[in-house]
């Protein structure tokens, strides 16, 4: 079970802040740079693969894009997310963000990503943190989040699909299989795969072996792709339908 009651905020190699679980020894981001990690993940390989790829195969963008966050953390996945949608307008972002473990207010005002990410953008972190548990908010024009204290595990089956409809891209950004090895099984995965779009991705840090036979079995296709700094792979996975099929090995 992971330890709520024992965090301290680090400085990472890039500069920027995250969070330890002091008695696990874990932290929410790579020491290697938290910001650069989260751009390289999920925002790189994530969001913009999941677009990019829809344009080089001529097909039609849709009016909404649904993303699901597992493990929203600090906030910087969804707030990185929230900027790249400012460069789309006629695309609405509806981010859906678990968390189990919130950031508490002292935290947060600890957190240094108001230096990376400008005055306006800090105010956009700090309203996805003050959002209503449950209730779907505009964080900007046309990105709106709605955040649900749970872990994936709680939703599984029909209570997943209820909630969390047609999902296109997924951020699986949950501790570690060594901290809460039950939200990286076989059964997890086909919960989201049952919920995910035709077309969708799922995107984790995690390459371990144990992961990637996990979403196998769960019905996905799985790729290796090169990790930020300090990580040599991450993992990609989508359902066997997808255009991305034909790229995963």
């Amino acid at each position: 079970m992971v330890n709520i009651l024992k965090r301290e905020i680090v400085i990472t190699a890039d500069g920027s802040s995250t969070i330890r679980l002091c008695e696990e020894d874990e932290c929410y981001h790579s020491v290697n740079g938290a910001l650069a990690e989260s751009l390289h993940i999920f925002i790189y390989n994530g969001l913009k693969r999941f677009l990019a790829e829809r344009e080089s195969f001529g097909i039609p963008m849709p009016e909404y894009i649904n993303i699901l966050e597992v493990g929203l953390g600090t906030g910087l996945n969804c707030v990185l997310s929230a900027i790249e949608s400012s460069k789309y307008n006629k695309l609405h972002f509806n981010y859906i963000a678990l968390e189990k473990y919130p950031v508490t207010a002292d935290e947060l005002k600890s957190l240094n990503y108001e230096n990376f990410l400008g005055s306006d953008y800090n105010s956009a972190l700090k309203k996805i943190h003050s959002t209503t548990w449950g209730v779907k908010e505009s964080i900007l024009p046309n990105f709106t989040l709605t955040k649900i204290e749970c872990d994936i595990k709680d939703l599984e089956g029909v209570a997943l699909k209820k909630i969390i409809p047609d999902i296109d891209v997924v951020y699986f950004d949950a501790f570690s299989p060594n901290i809460q090895p039950e939200l990286w099984s076989r059964e997890i995965f086909e919960g989201i795969f049952s919920i995910m779009s035709r077309r969708a991705i799922l995107i984790t840090y995690s390459c371990r072996g144990s992961v990637k036979s996990a979403l196998r079995e769960a019905g996905f296709t799985v790729k290796r792709l090169k990790g930020p700094l300090g990580k040599r792979h991450i993992t990609l996975a989508t359902r066997p339908d997808t255009f991305l099929a034909s790229f995963c090995l």
